[in-house]
């Protein structure tokens, strides 16, 4: 019984190491002069749905959070910010002696979910959800296997501003989870901070 549960127990902790990031950070460009170390940071997710924004940055806040920075939430300090332009964003961090403003586009995130059927339906005929066999049939009677999908990544632009509105750092997110806006957000994010300390940006 031991036995079995010390090789449970490797397993799980095996599966847990072999876990990689799902999101790769490139930086195009970063200040030449550093700026003061950072205390706080403001997320912004920019997209056109609030439910995104939200997500995105209550997701993120611990991320932050445990660098020691004070985290504050665009949707809850600076609601309306897209509307009234970025300028509204360093408006706020200005007035609340806010060091960095962090923002990530979303407008490109996909995220409706695959349409199933309520019920198991076998009959694809009735079904909403368009079916692609995985292999074709040749002029000979042969059947042919389909090319797998090519895998699908999505790029979101992030910039990094301080209190003032300055450009710090911009840069480009790929991710590759889908459907899942908190896989997404965690996974950006992590890679965003340490692409950031790297920088010596954020501590």
């Amino acid at each position: 019984m031991r036995t079995l549960l010390f090789s449970l127990a490797m397993l799980s902790l095996t599966g847990l190491a072999g876990c990689a990031s799902t999101t790769q950070i490139t930086t195009r460009t970063v200040t030449d002069s550093p700026p003061p170390p950072a205390t706080s940071v403001l997320l912004a997710a920019q997209s056109p749905e609030s439910d995104t924004r939200e997500t995105w940055e209550l997701i993120c806040r611990p991320v932050f959070a445990r660098s020691g920075l004070t985290v504050h939430l665009a949707h809850q300090e600076v609601p309306f910010w897209d509307q009234d332009g970025r300028a509204a964003l360093s408006d706020w961090a200005g007035q609340h002696q806010v060091d960095r403003i962090l923002l990530v586009d979303l407008t490109g995130l996909l995220t409706s979910a695959p349409n199933l059927p309520d019920q198991r339906e076998l009959n694809p005929l009735n079904q909403d959800t368009e079916v692609q066999p995985t292999w074709r049939l040749g002029l000979d009677g042969q059947r042919i296997q389909r090319a797998p999908l090519e895998d699908t990544e999505d790029r979101f632009p992030a910039y990094l501003m301080d209190g003032t509105g300055a450009s710090l750092w911009y840069g480009i997110a790929r991710t590759h989870e889908a459907n899942d806006q908190a896989a997404i957000a965690k996974s950006q994010c992590r890679a965003l901070r340490d692409a950031l300390r790297q920088a010596g940006l954020l501590p």
